[in-house]
């Protein structure tokens, strides 16, 4: 939803109240994390895997594009995604393909992301004292 937003940003008429929305609704998702027993960092790959895939199908042709396949062959036909649409379409990829790889890898090596980070488990758990994360870890 939120790469959406940013791709057509100038269609919608109340920008402020879609954004505020949508980062309301992402941190609500991100305060859920912390609980015992739920993967924040689930949460976090879902919501980098949406955002990025977001850019990669749901890309807006440019207005006017429809128009210009009917026009004479001499006149210039302009492209149907502006330069900047492709540049983010070819990093989301990139970057979607390069998480999926090391996610993949760590997955089939049996590595824990937590040996390599000692502040990472915080995003998963935040013991009180209500609740203890020792089972987390």
């Amino acid at each position: 939803m939120l790469s959406e937003l940013l791709t057509n940003w100038s269609l919608y008429t109340n920008k402020a109240a879609a954004l505020i929305t949508l980062l309301v609704i992402i941190a609500i998702n991100l305060a859920i994390g912390i609980l015992p027993h739920v993967d924040n960092f689930a949460h976090i790959g879902g919501f980098l895997t949406g955002f990025f895939l977001g850019f990669v199908l749901l890309p807006r042709p440019r207005y006017g594009w429809l128009d210009g396949r009917n026009l004479p062959g001499s006149a210039a036909i302009k492209s149907k995604y502006k330069t900047h649409q492709y540049v983010l379409w070819l990093v989301s990829l990139v970057l979607l393909i390069a998480g999926l790889t090391v996610a993949l890898v760590m997955l089939f090596r049996g590595e824990n992301g937590n040996d390599r980070c000692r502040w990472c488990h915080y995003m998963s758990c935040v013991p009180t004292s209500s609740w203890n994360c020792e089972g987390n870890v």
